[in-house]
């Protein structure tokens, strides 16, 4: 009796329902009509007057709210807040300053002089640059992993392991089961993935890390309409720290298409990073933090900051000579320390600057302090991909090429065929930055990201230079010529991915 009370109740509604959509549906189309426009004005007001984010963002909202009142009003509700206004609960707050306070306050037996550019970027971060490392340029998934596989499967203390994407395939599989035989070992695991990147890790690729006592977060997963609003704040770094003395980082996420195992691709170009000695501390520092961010959790600093804590996790020894400075933000900081960073690198440049991305859409600043450099007589290269993997980012790069040739930069698309994936920027041939940035508004402003500078005349630096005059060989430099002779289909949609670059 009760089930079909149940069912002639669902049966009502619904016939209301259909009721209302076929005889009222003028009506309910007005109403929902005003209702939208009226949160257009009102987005726009708000976006106007108490919004504190850069004009150029600001436009690009009002010009989608305006042009596609429906569409763009819902976008910028789930996509479009400002993340400075994110509240975080007083756990996240207090263990990230205890866990930062903590490691900051770790002598660093350095005396010697600091590299010039280095002491800037401190002054600007409150990050460091260490010495004492020995730094490896990897190139490609075919150097990375190997060396990758190899170094987890020699773990005995501890794995930190942190992707933006990872996937369920071979290679994925491969490093699942290597972590899942670590923790059986007795090694802490900790496993942190993006919960939108990685959204595709089923339950039934994760069970056997839970069974073998690993520890798992997925940063900020979408989950319910009320987290809808961080969808569009995305951690896109790639870090690995292992037993606190050797730490991966840079463009490389998990799954077969690094490994150029894909038919969109001949190639996928990319480029890691392998550091050994004392700069894994400020790898260990940023997966600390984020781990504690999902912790929620008073106290979740604590086993990391203790004494035996900051001995097991923070007490890399010396390996080399090299100095490395690792910068880390995201989009709740008050500044965009990674892309000032890079900007006070380019801006240092007397000689050269190369840069090599995905994704070539800087903000309204980025592309000032760069066309300037150019135009100043100094041999600034950009390489773009030949062939992108997402049409808004390639046609967004494509619209500024015409601007940097004007400027004297040489602008490069990369082979056709292949994808050019890397993060990687180049100054004099003497300081690098590596890591997991692009060279874009979203990296710069929406994502969370990390690049690591260099500044040795070292055989990491010589190895970075040959990569990119290999990648110089292997792409087509861009001409006025190909510029003026675009399609009028092509030109539309590099202004329309131009416009909305600044909200991508």
């Amino acid at each position: 009796m009760r089930k079909l009370i149940q069912f002639l109740f669902i049966a009502v509604v619904l016939f209301l329902v259909e009721y209302v959509l076929i005889n009222q549906a003028a009506i309910l189309f007005l109403v929902t009509s005003a209702i939208i426009q009226l949160c257009g004005v009102v987005i726009t007001v708000r976006l106007l007057l108490f919004d504190q984010r850069n004009t150029s963002s600001k436009v690009a909202w009002i010009a989608v709210i305006f042009i596609l009142p429906v569409l763009g009003t819902i976008s910028y509700l789930v996509f479009g807040r400002n993340p400075a206004t994110r509240k975080f609960s007083t756990a996240q707050v207090t263990e990230k300053a205890k866990l930062i306070n903590a490691v900051h306050a770790i002598p660093n037996n350095t005396n010697e002089k600091l590299p010039r550019l280095s002491k800037r970027i401190a002054h600007l971060t409150s990050i460091e640059p260490i010495k004492g490392n020995k730094i490896e340029i990897l190139t490609n998934g075919e150097e990375t992993f190997p060396v990758l596989l190899d170094a987890l499967r020699k773990a005995e203390n501890h794995i930190h392991i942190q992707y933006y994407i990872f996937k369920t395939d071979e290679i994925s599989t491969e490093i699942r089961d290597i972590l899942v035989e670590k923790a059986k070992s007795g090694v802490e695991v900790r496993f942190m993935f993006d919960g939108l990147g990685s959204s595709k890790l089923h339950k039934a690729f994760l069970a056997p890390l839970k069974e073998a006592g690993v520890s798992i977060h997925a940063f900020d997963p979408i989950s319910s309409p009320w987290i809808v609003r961080t969808a569009n704040l995305r951690n896109h770094r790639k870090i690995v720290v292992i037993d606190g003395q050797i730490g991966f980082t840079g463009g490389l996420n998990i799954g077969e298409e690094y490994r150029s195992n894909t038919p969109d691709f001949r190639v996928w170009r990319d480029t890691h990073i392998k550091i050994t000695g004392q700069a894994v501390i400020e790898l260990q520092e940023s997966f600390l933090n984020d781990w504690i961010y999902m912790e929620n959790r008073a106290g979740a600093a604590d086993g990391f900051i203790s004494e035996t804590g900051l001995k097991q996790y923070f007490s890399p020894v010396d390996m080399g000579d090299e100095w490395a400075q690792v910068i880390y933000g995201g989009p709740y900081d008050k500044e965009k320390w990674v892309r000032d960073s890079m900007l006070d690198l380019i801006d240092s440049a007397k000689e050269s600057v190369w840069i090599v991305s995905p994704y070539f859409v800087p903000d309204e600043e980025s592309l000032a302090v760069i066309r300037r450099v150019a135009m100043s007589g100094v041999d600034v290269r950009v390489i773009i991909p030949g062939k992108g993997d997402r049409g808004i980012s390639f046609h967004g790069s494509n619209a500024n090429v015409k601007t940097m040739i004007e400027a004297g930069a040489k602008m490069y698309a990369y082979a056709d065929d292949s994808f050019v994936h890397a993060k990687a920027m180049l100054v004099d041939g003497t300081r690098a930055a590596i890591g997991t940035a692009n060279f874009d508004v979203r990296s710069f402003r929406l994502n969370h990201e990390l690049m690591v500078f260099l500044y040795d005349e070292s055989e990491a630096m010589h190895h970075l230079k040959r990569d990119f005059k290999k990648d110089f060989e292997d792409s087509r430099l861009f001409t006025m010529k190909d510029m003026e002779s675009k399609p009028l289909l092509t030109r539309i949609k590099e202004v329309l991915s131009s416009l909305l670059s600044p909200i991508l």
